[in-house]
Formats: C-alpha cells, sequence, structure tokens
C-alpha cells in the first residue's frame, strides 16, 4: 500500500507538535515551584501565633541559583498567598513593591484549592535591582478586602435593635523581607570587584570569546565546504553508454563507406537482431507487425550481404546504408 509523501510530511509534522506540546508542560510541570505547606512553614510559636492573627498569609520563594545575581539580572520570586478565612478577598494584582527592587512586568497569578477548601495564590514575580550590593532586599505590600458585620445596638436595655450590614473594608499586608544576595566576582573570572579601580578592561571582557568564536568559524567553514562539495557530486548524474549501439553506429558508418565486409555486415546484424529481440529467423519470415519497418528492411536488405561479400553492388549499398540510419534512429 503506498502512501501519499503528503499524508507522510503531515503525520511528521503532526508528531512534531504533539512532542513540543508534551515537552512543553512537561518541563513547565517540572520547572514549577512546590506549592508550601503553610502549617509547617512556621517554626517557631511566636510565627504560628502571628500567622494566627494575621488575616493573610505570606511565603517568598526565590528561584534556586548556584551563584549569585549580578546588577540587572531578572529575579523570579514567587509570593505565594493564603487567606485566612472565605471571607477574605485578596487582590492579586494590587502588589506594590519596594526596597531594592521594581517589577518589570506584571505578575502571574496560579491558584490551588486545598483539602480545607480554603485556596492558595501563587505569583510569579519577576523582578529586577539595579543597586549595587553585596545584598538586595525584597519589600512591598498586597492589598486585600475583608467583610465584616456590624451588628447595630439600640438604647435602653441594649436589646439588638439593627440588622447587620457588610462593609468592605480594604488592608495591606507586608510582604516577607526576602534577600537576595550579589556576586562580587567579575563574569568568568574569580577576582573580586574591590580596590580603586574595580573595573575590568574591555579588551579582556571582549576578547576571550575570541578563540571559542574563531574556531567554531573554522568548524563551520570546513563542514560548510565539504557538503557543499557532496552536494555538487550529487548533482552530477552518471553517463550511461550503450556499448552495442556504438559499435553499431561504427558499422553503419562503414557500410556508407563502401569498406565493410562480410564479417561487419553479419555482425550488424546480430546487435540488431539481439536489440529488438529478434531470434535467428530469415527476414522474410519476420512478423513485420510487431517491428519497426526500418528494421524489417534493414534485415531484408541486409540478409545477401551476410552470405555474400559481392552481393551488393553500390545502388544496394546507398539503399542498405539508408536503412540502417533509420534502424539507428529506432534504437532508443
Amino acid at each position: 500500500m503506498k502512501i501519499n509523501f503528503s499524508l507522510k510530511l503531515f503525520a511528521t509534522l503532526l508528531a512534531v507538535a504533539l512532542l513540543s506540546l508534551a515537552s512543553y508542560f512537561g518541563y513547565r510541570a517540572f520547572t514549577a515551584p512546590e506549592w508550601p505547606d503553610f502549617d509547617a512553614a512556621q517554626k517557631t510559636a511566636t510565627e504560628a501565633a502571628a500567622a494566627q492573627k494575621a488575616d493573610v498569609q505570606l511565603i517568598a520563594r526565590v528561584d534556586e541559583r548556584d551563584y549569585g545575581y549580578r546588577t540587572g539580572d531578572i529575579v523570579y520570586v514567587h509570593l505565594f498567598v493564603k487567606p485566612a478565612s472565605s471571607d477574605i478577598v485578596v487582590d492579586t494584582q494590587a502588589v506594590n513593591v519596594q526596597g531594592d527592587f521594581e517589577m518589570t512586568e506584571r505578575p502571574s497569578v496560579t491558584s490551588k484549592k486545598l483539602a480545607d477548601g480554603s485556596i492558595v495564590y501563587r505569583l510569579d514575580l519577576r523582578l529586577q535591582s539595579f543597586k549595587v550590593a553585596p545584598k538586595v532586599v525584597l519589600a512591598g505590600t498586597i492589598s486585600a478586602k475583608r467583610a465584616e458585620i456590624h451588628e447595630g445596638t439600640g438604647s435602653g436595655s441594649g436589646a439588638q435593635s439593627g440588622a447587620g450590614a457588610a462593609v468592605g473594608t480594604r488592608f495591606d499586608t507586608a510582604l516577607p523581607a526576602t534577600e537576595v544576595f550579589t556576586s562580587m566576582t567579575y563574569d568568568g573570572r574569580p577576582k573580586l570587584m574591590e580596590g580603586a579601580d574595580p573595573r575590568i578592561a574591555a579588551w579582556w571582557y571582549y576578547s576571550r570569546f575570541a578563540l571559542a568564536l574563531t574556531l567554531a568559524g573554522v568548524i563551520y567553514m570546513l563542514t560548510l565546504r565539504a557538503a557543499f562539495k557532496a552536494w555538487r557530486l550529487s548533482r552530477i548524474k552518471p553517463v550511461f553508454i550503450d556499448q552495442a549501439r556504438a559499435r553499431a553506429l561504427v558499422l553503419v558508418a562503414a557500410i556508407k563507406d563502401g569498406t565493410a565486409g562480410k564479417a561487419e555486415h553479419l555482425e550488424l546484424d546480430g546487435l540488431i537482431r539481439e536489440k529488438f529481440k529478434i531470434g535467428p529467423v530469415p527476414a522474410g519470415q519476420l512478423d513485420v507487425s510487431r517491428l519497426p519497418t526500418a528494421v524489417h528492411e534493414f534485415l531484408k536488405l541486409n540478409e545477401p550481404a551476410v552470405y555474400s561479400q559481392d552481393a551488393l553492388d553500390a545502388e544496394g549499398r546507398t539503399v542498405l546504408a539508408s536503412a540502417a540510419v533509420l534502424t539507428m534512429k529506432s534504437w532508443k
């Protein structure tokens, strides 16, 4: 069963697209930060008591990194927010970043519902700091709104005389003070940035990549040259030379010149019979309907010369040569 090329191409592209989607979502799931346990996160009795009183609990986590940040680097901070009760609504877009950082874009928000019915929000903050210091600190606030029921009271005995009313009260909660440490070394060098002039020479900063780029360029050019050479060779098609036809043309030229003898006529007869798959049948007994007219004519005119050296006169050789030329045109 033959499959269309376009169908194969579509199936290949579809498989690549599905694999890319699976890789993308798999990578996102693998690199996504773990959701914290707010109860286990409280390490001391004081912190636990403060968490019980707080209307909004916050935990901040910085993406792990094996080396210090540098000035201007993007710092990813995941802020986990848990309202203390269902009547507290957190405004996840009302995040005010202060301190040494500034936000480069609005945070993305993801929520997760816990087993007890409460909801935890994860805000992915993309921060940047241009402060030159060994340590930079994240500070700020996030806003929330609390719906409280205030009961109205009457005069006299203090009996309840009015119905309660819901009032939205907006408040801010301070973000956890998160410290981010910066690197005290240059990119690619162990020397500390200290002294009267901690700057580095520009030639070193740029030329340190020159050797790698030059070597990569040489390897690329050599690979490109080999690929181009292979491509050019693939464009050359081998020329097939039909040796039998070439020999037949030589014999036809000898007949036209009048230099062909009995052996040449016999050889040419054999070559033409082999080409057109004709057995050792006399020309007069051949099935004309299965042969080109020029081939049958040649075999019939050439038959006397096969048996006798002087069977053809000058006119006969001319007619035979014309039939031979027409026969060669049928030889493809």
